[in-house]
């Protein structure tokens, strides 16, 4: 990342040197004295649950030279150098906004969407590592201040910059995407989420299209023609497109699908007449979809597409994410617990119907949260859906889960077991399983759900293997 001194960084920040000497230089940036790194700077930011200013003291011990703040604080320990600007949020928008243009040699690439943003983000970085150096957002450092901060971090020698770029209200995507100012753009898709924030699903398509109408015109959109949404918000951007989904005439095309947890999706993918296989081990078709979008994306930049799914079909999945525990009893755990949304467990349903486990289709589910008023209805449509799907036993988890044990019920289920919250759940899940169970664990982040993927996976995690207790007889061979 850039070295800039303190006069140039108080010039980015558009503020004004208040103590210090203007020639100290700094090489890293951030907003939380917990994690900074020596000759930082520290952008004091305040929020309604925080205030920056009151950890000047223990940036300062964590080696931070320099202070952007509001006010200019009464503490003799804070960093050497104060720089005070009107708002620190916008002051780590300003600073991130002018590192951008040191780049302009670089690719970079902007990913958004209601699912699937930090898988596909990982994949695109993956396949693009094949012919390129690439730098992408670690983790999900993907809203107004995780977007600067990975700018800010952001290698010299790097040719391609993949970074995830996400919303709750509108207006988000359009101030990163002025920030980010990327060459190419993914919407992955839209789906109902954040739902408290938006009276239709119409809303979340166009707050998320900010993207595709905000790039320049000589950007590239990359889009996905098998969602109606993100199709009518690609009409927003003049510039040239790369397509990918199931239907004929897309750039990108699905020919086959493996919809499957284990041993992960299969897909073969249609490329200009040409036909090539990717096996991941990222299970589910909602994982094979963002194979296609990110090798779509790597197609967008130029990169080697059969040598990006060689890349693509290592990933492994992240905890939280799809990853697979072989337990005990043959039974097997699908740890998806990070987050959940309607659309995102009607996907996983539809991979377990399509599995053939030795036992039984189990899902435990956590309330899906953000969904407003339509709430418990989509809680009972998953409950329905389970029905379909051939679940052997719901567990559910939650208040608004209630209402997915009740439809389950009358949908068909043999076996419904509801808890109130994740603490009950975990005192007796354990004995409700089968052998050969096959159980994918998922509910929205605030449920905690990854302690009953802890309890199942402490509970009956395989036996070490033992040594070869048989005897060996030193008398052979003399």
């Amino acid at each position: 990342m850039p070295e800039l001194t303190a006069s140039e960084l108080a010039q980015a920040c558009h503020g004004q040197i208040v103590r210090g000497d203007e020639t100290t230089r700094v090489a890293s940036y951030g907003i939380d004295s917990r994690r900074l790194e020596q000759r930082s700077a520290f952008f004091a930011v305040t929020s309604e649950r925080s205030d920056g200013h009151r950890f000047l003291g223990e940036a300062r011990e964590a080696g931070a030279l320099v202070g952007i703040v509001q006010h200019v604080p009464d503490l003799e320990n804070a960093p050497g150098v104060l720089i005070q600007v009107e708002d620190t949020v916008a002051a780590l928008a300003d600073c991130a906004r002018a590192m951008r243009k040191r780049y302009s040699g670089a690719t970079w690439i902007a990913i958004t969407g209601s699912n699937g943003k930090t898988t596909t983000k990982e994949m695109v970085a993956a396949g693009l590592s094949a012919g390129f150096a690439v730098y992408r957002t670690p983790g999900n450092f993907n809203n107004h201040l995780g977007v600067p901060l990975t700018l800010l971090a952001c290698p010299d020698d790097v040719e391609m910059i993949v970074l995830e770029i996400a919303m709750s209200t509108a207006g988000e995507i359009a101030h990163l995407t002025e920030l980010v100012d990327p060459d190419i753009g993914l919407v992955t898709n839209v789906r109902a989420a954040h739902l408290e924030n938006f009276s239709s699903i119409e809303d979340i398509a166009a707050a998320k299209g900010e993207l595709f109408a905000l790039m320049r015109d000589d950007a590239i959109a990359v889009v996905n023609r098998d969602d109606a949404h993100v199709r009518v918000q690609a009409t927003r951007h003049v510039g040239p497109q790369v397509t990918f989904g199931h239907d004929v005439g897309t750039d990108l095309r699905i020919e086959a699908l493996d919809n499957r947890f284990v041993p992960g999706a299969g897909l073969t993918v249609n490329h200009d007449g040409r036909s090539f296989r990717l096996q991941l081990r990222i299970g589910g078709g909602h994982a094979a979809l963002n194979a296609l979008a990110a090798l779509a994306t790597v197609a967008a930049a130029g990169g080697d597409l059969e040598g990006a799914a060689r890349k693509i079909e290592l990933l492994e999945p992240d905890k939280g994410r799809g990853q697979v525990h072989d337990l005990r009893r043959n039974i097997q755990v699908v740890d998806d617990c990070y987050n959940a949304s309607p659309s995102a467990m009607a996907s996983v349903l539809e991979t377990l119907r399509q599995s053939d486990p030795r036992g039984r289709r189990v899902l435990i589910m956590g309330d899906m949260l953000e969904l407003g008023q339509l709430g418990p209805a989509l809680h009972r449509e998953v409950g329905k859906r389970c029905g379909a799907a051939g679940i052997g036993m719901l567990v559910t988890i939650g208040k608004l889960s209630r209402g997915a044990a009740e439809a389950a019920r009358r949908a068909g289920v043999p076996e419904v077991h509801h808890h109130p919250d994740v603490d009950k759940a975990t005192e007796s899940i354990v004995e409700f399983l089968s052998d050969g169970d096959l159980i994918v664990v998922k509910g929205s982040r605030s449920m905690h759900l990854e302690r009953v993927v802890h309890r199942l996976t402490e509970e009956l995690a395989p036996h070490p293997p033992q040594n070869d207790p048989t005897p060996v007889n030193h008398e052979v061979g003399r």
